[in-house]
């Protein structure tokens, strides 16, 4: 397929080979023998190198299949085809019919490609829905998919409460973007949770951890004064309370600071709020904290969480365990 011998794909030649590897950033150039062994070596290459999800392929090899269904690289292709005067449609490349050749191939490792709305590639575990969508940190458009996606996770959101909003939404979106551990607190023992409503951890690829904890509101987030869990005055002191108490990691068997918190609200975080928050916080304690509101997480999760099913019950944590 990296080739173009496969059906469908657009044919490379030993340039069109090197410049294929140059777009992905990979500096291989090809010497000239054969060229369907010479490019599966490669592959093979990439395959053992390292992914920022255990779901996926390598990153370069996702890189690799990215490219692989580039619009231009085919549309390029049929014009030269058809300047050639051969007119024979068996003969052209359809981006359309290689990604499906493409799904056959790699449907027993539980792996799918798609298209985004721009044209891009990408490939998503269809075990946990794992994308590798979620590797660039460039803002893209939302695709068909995506966009049914968000609008039911925006449905479920209106009606649902606040354990149901962190079991169900928060709890595989943190999991599937890397973080190990993901425990939420839950509401039974209120004196317990220290302003915690979720803790888990993050492995850097220096091998140590950062820990992370998550106060989460069901509604709005602003400085009106209003009363109750929806003052911000009250999201303040639970953020003081859980950047003052450790936390037990069990996997450690000790207690640790957190390092970050996320704010998240299910409604909007206005920007009055976030401005006299930040102002409360002196220096130090300003640092740890992450806001994430409504949009925010809906655009998350709806590139990741794609084959969530929000009438699943919820999930058992440790605290539900009783021995």
């Amino acid at each position: 397929m990296v080739v173009g011998d496969a059906k469908h794909f657009p044919y490379r030649s030993s340039s069109y080979i090197t410049r294929f590897f140059a777009r992905c950033g990979l500096p291989f150039v090809h010497d000239g023998s054969t060229r369907p062994r010479w490019a599966h070596e490669r592959l093979a290459e990439l395959n053992l190198g390292a992914s920022q999800s255990a779901d996926l392929p390598s990153d370069d090899l996702c890189c690799v299949i990215s490219e692989l269904f580039d619009q231009d690289d085919f549309e390029r292709y049929n014009e030269r085809r058809a300047n050639q005067g051969d007119a024979k449609p068996e003969y052209f490349a359809d981006v359309q019919l290689a990604m499906a050749s493409f799904n056959k191939l790699v449907q027993r490792a539980g792996l799918i490609a798609y298209l985004d709305e721009s044209g891009r590639c990408y490939l998503r575990s269809t075990g946990t829905g794992m994308s590798s969508a979620s590797f660039s940190q460039q803002t893209r458009p939302l695709s068909q998919e995506e966009i049914v996606q968000r609008q039911k996770l925006a449905d479920f959101l209106d009606g649902a409460n606040e354990n149901e909003f962190t079991e169900k939404v928060l709890v595989p979106l943190f999991q599937r973007l890397g973080f190990h551990r993901v425990s939420p607190s839950g509401h039974a023992e209120k004196t317990l949770e220290f302003g915690k409503d979720l803790w888990m951890k993050y492995q850097l690829p220096t091998s140590h951890w950062i820990y992370f904890c998550a106060q989460i509101k069901k509604d709005k987030i602003d400085s009106s004064g209003a009363g109750g869990s929806k003052n911000v005055a009250t999201v303040l002191a639970q953020a003081r309370m859980a950047i003052d108490h450790p936390i037990f990691d069990p996997e450690a068997n000790r207690k640790v600071l957190l390092d970050h918190i996320f704010l998240i609200s299910a409604g909007e975080i206005t920007r009055a709020a976030r401005t006299w928050l930040v102002e409360q916080l002196d220096q130090g304690q300003r640092r740890h904290i992450i806001f994430m509101d409504r949009d925010e997480f809906l655009d998350q999760s709806a590139r990741i969480l794609l084959d969530l099913r929000l009438d699943s019950p919820m999930a058992i944590t440790d605290e539900d365990i009783p021995f």
